[in-house]
């Protein structure tokens, strides 16, 4: 995988580490280079005597190094995949090093593992497996029926309070009702909850209330719709229990038919909390016009399995989790990356994408966020984007690049791609002077 320097730095996991490689990525800094079709490899002299071992698996690409950063990758990956991209010419090629195939085989090895488990993986008996597993799902259906009936009437009980006194009674007020979810395991709608009890708090959200009331308006259509769960459609069926916790298991959901395309990497967002970080990665597919999101997570300082960076493209196939209007997708087989090599698709005004988030919203009600790309938009500092026609939209206020932004903009159109709630639009990334900008990795924070 070639990648420019762009590319390279929007993998790093924050600006410092982005930074800390790129002063890494001068040749006095390295020494044993070397390369073949499968791996770069070079020495790193850090403060210590030994000097730090860094290697690069560069069919996906995957880091290792010997130094004892847990950010994946750390600054020597990063300096060393930059170097490569600044002066190929001292990357001699060659057999790698026994350190080096000795990683790469076993990353093959793993992934052949994987891949036989997941062939021969059979249950002795499918029937009595597949008896014991509708057993455990009819359990855990009749323990979210009861959650969601007390999510229910709490939601009743507050309708008829109202949000004036809700701030007073503080967080846990929210926690309390998140954790009842929980433990009636329907975790994803106690996330949903908490970030609703989060709005109360945060004081420079303008229009909180209106906010907070919508948020609770989506989680009461779930709770109604859960009552009425057999009566819906086998797609939406697939929507409503995804938004409740249930999942699907991606062997299921690489069983289904799968799109060919050319995929455009758009956008890429990565969110932290204590224990966990996600990372949704947004594709648009140029033959299908078709929108795809990719979702990893990583345990604490753990590497995400897959790196697609933003600004590039690649050809593969994506197998769609099941739904009404299905976004999220798994990677089924893809060509290497390749930097992007023309602008963002199509000539997508506001009219247009409000028009799609309808249709969209049309046949999936439980619609949270919607992917779009907006073109000849042009951002003031009061908040909000204007386009071509006069048409604006307001900026989220999550929005936190709203500066970078205006200078990218000047005061000219430019094009962005982002995420449409219903009310207010968050860029991800923006297209300018021929280069596809990041906000969650190309700039500061």
């Amino acid at each position: 995988m070639t990648l420019t320097s762009d590319h390279i730095l929007s993998l790093a996991p924050d600006a410092a580490s982005a930074k800390a490689g790129s002063q890494l990525a001068t040749p006095a800094k390295w020494n044993q280079l070397g390369c073949d079709e499968r791996a770069l490899w070079g020495e790193c002299q850090g403060s210590g005597k030994v000097p730090y071992r860094t290697q690069i698996d560069i069919g996906e690409p995957a880091f290792k190094c010997s130094c004892p950063s847990r950010k994946f990758p750390c600054k020597h990956g990063l300096g060393l995949y930059l170097l490569l991209s600044s002066h190929p010419a001292l990357f001699a090629a060659g057999a790698a090093p026994q350190w080096v195939a000795d990683w790469i085989d076993s990353r093959q090895q793993r992934q052949e593992k994987k891949a036989e488990k997941a062939a021969v993986q059979a249950p002795a008996d499918p029937e009595a497996a597949a008896a014991q597993a509708r057993t455990r799902e009819e359990k855990r259906d009749q323990s979210v029926s009861r959650g969601l009936a007390d999510l229910r009437t709490w939601l009743h009980d507050l309708a008829r309070e109202g949000l004036a006194g809700v701030r007073d009674r503080g967080p846990a007020f929210w926690n309390g009702m998140a954790a009842r979810l929980v433990d009636a395991q329907a975790g994803a709608l106690a996330g949903r909850l908490r970030r609703a009890g989060a709005m109360c708090f945060q004081t420079t959200l303008p229009d909180w209330e209106r906010r907070v009331a919508n948020e609770l308006a989506a989680l009461y259509l779930v709770t109604i719709a859960w009552q009425r769960l057999d009566a819906l459609p086998q797609t939406l069926q697939c929507d409503l229990r995804n938004l409740v916790g249930f999942s699907v298991p991606k062997e299921d959901v690489l069983a289904q038919a799968p799109v060919a395309d050319r995929w455009l990497v758009l956008a890429q967002r990565t969110d932290e909390d204590e224990r966990l970080r996600s990372r949704a990665t947004w594709l648009f597919g140029v033959a299908s016009q078709r929108w795809a999101l990719l979702l990893q997570f990583a345990p604490g300082a753990q590497a995400f399995e897959h790196t697609l960076p933003s600004g590039t493209e690649f050809d593969g196939e994506l197998c769609f989790y099941p739904g009404a209007r299905p976004l999220r997708a798994v990677v089924r087989e893809q060509s290497a990356a390749a930097p992007l090599a023309s602008a963002l698709p199509g000539q997508r005004g506001i009219a247009v994408m409000l028009d799609e988030y309808a249709d969209a919203l049309a046949c999936q009600p439980f619609l949270d966020r919607w992917p779009a790309i907006l073109a000849e938009v042009v951002p003031d500092m009061a908040g909000r984007l204007r386009g071509a026609d006069g048409a604006t939209l307001l900026l989220d206020p999550a929005f936190r690049h709203r500066l970078h932004l205006a200078a990218l903009s000047g005061g000219h159109p430019l094009t962005l791609m982002g995420e449409w709630d219903g009310h207010a639009f968050l860029p991800l990334s923006a297209w300018h002077a021929g280069r596809l900008y990041n906000f969650d990795t190309d700039l500061p924070a």
